[in-house]
């Protein structure tokens, strides 16, 4: 039973009877989506083209894709592979069997849609570079690691990954009020009588693991039927046209773990970002933080007095080695600074007492005086601020005071 007194879906006889049938037509039927060919032919599967084309109208996709480089994971037999080349995308397919199916529409459609056999695990920019929209649809709960499924998601999406899932709820509005993220496990074939169905998120837990991919902004777009589809977003909206407050200035952008500015792609590493602000009363909800113009979620943010803050998020995934740039904005202002930090491949970077230290790039109006360190706040360990804070003095070229205008 979960927290809402129902049985859940995964368990229920009825659900795992439907799942079984499904797997038995497609047996007989050899495709999974049905394809229409250019002269309206319709080699029939077991998702129809009509049910294809409701599920894709429930995402904001738009009808042309002229220029547009698109993923489609989890292509199966290529129905959705397809019809984002019919819209004008350019596509790649990746499932982690072969379909011979895919072979034969490919060919009687003309396409040149380039597919691919691999595992989520296996996704890379390196290997397939990036692209602007990803389809990401009925593959998370087939996924032993499903945070880390849409963290290599995220890494290949430069604008927008369109999700769906099962989810293990049946009233998402009775669960977004109290706010319940919820996660099934299922060890064996629980779910569906199916061996590679391995987790079912509730539907607040579906839009929770997309933001902690890194995703900056995750939008609902509809549940029914035990699924759920989502729209995930790298980038912030757009910055107010006429901005109600000044920009934030950005201190420092640390290693929370170091307390320097050098992060590792294989470390579980966040940034700790001290700022100054002019607005009072901040929350979790008005700050935009960026880092190589994606946005980034805030983990959490707190008030340091004297219009200081700090906010920590987690590195996002699929940053390159060599230099990033971090910078910061609240919902009324538009950006401020930008403050580096860097990608490295050394596991091993110099202890704090030996490190090179960051010189900031500032601006030519900012006054720069040799005096003394300056001093910031950083935590000592975790991400999130603790009563436990200590002093370090992050060196410019030499020591020096910042005046800011």
């Amino acid at each position: 039973m979960n927290r809402m007194g129902m049985q859940s879906p995964a368990r229920h006889p009825d659900f795992a009877r439907l799942t079984q049938q499904q797997v038995s037509l497609l047996s007989r039927k050899g495709w999974y989506h049905s394809v229409r060919l250019a002269d309206g032919t319709v080699i029939s599967g077991l998702v129809s083209v009509e049910a294809l084309q409701a599920r894709l109208r429930s995402f904001p996709i738009p009808g042309d894709l002229t220029g547009k480089r698109l993923l489609d994971v989890g292509a199966a037999t290529g129905g959705c592979s397809f019809e984002m080349e019919r819209r004008g995308a350019e596509v790649v397919a990746v499932d982690c069997v072969e379909y011979e199916e895919f072979h034969i529409a490919r060919k009687l459609l003309g396409s040149s849609v380039e597919y691919h056999i691999l595992d989520v695990e296996e996704l890379t920019p390196e290997r397939l570079g990036r692209f602007d929209i990803i389809l990401f649809l009925g593959v998370l709960y087939h996924l032993r690691h499903p945070l880390l499924g849409l963290e290599k998601i995220c890494a290949l999406t430069n604008d927008t990954a369109f999700v769906e899932s099962f989810v293990n709820d049946a009233l998402p509005a009775a669960d977004a009020r109290d706010g319940a993220c919820l996660l099934e496990f299922y060890e064996r074939d629980e779910l569906g009588g199916q061996i590679d169905n391995w987790f079912g998120p509730n539907t607040q837990c579906l839009m929770a693991l997309c933001r902690s991919a890194g995703f900056a902004r995750v939008n609902l777009e509809y549940f029914s039927d035990r699924r759920a589809g989502v729209t995930c977003r790298r980038h912030w909206e757009p910055v107010p046209a006429n901005p109600a407050a000044p920009p934030p200035w950005i201190n420092a952008a640390i290693n929370n773990r170091t307390g320097d500015i050098y992060f590792h792609p294989a470390k579980d590493e966040y940034v700790c970002i001290y700022f100054k602000s002019k607005e009072t009363g901040l929350a979790l909800q008005d700050l935009r933080v960026e880092i190589d113009d994606y946005g980034v979620p805030t983990l959490v943010l707190a008030s340091l007095g004297c219009g200081g803050w700090q906010a920590n998020v987690k590195v996002p995934p699929g940053l390159p080695l060599g230099s990033h740039f971090v910078r910061v904005r609240t919902v009324s202002s538009s950006f401020g600074n930008r403050f580096e930090i860097v990608v490295t491949g050394d596991s091993s970077p110099p202890c704090s007492d030996e490190a090179t230290w960051h010189t900031p790039r500032l601006p030519a109006h900012t006054s720069v005086t040799p005096t003394s360190p300056m001093r910031i706040f950083q935590e000592s360990i975790s991400p999130r601020p603790t009563g436990s804070m200590r002093w370090v003095s992050p060196r410019l070229s030499s020591p020096a005071s910042v005046t800011i205008p």
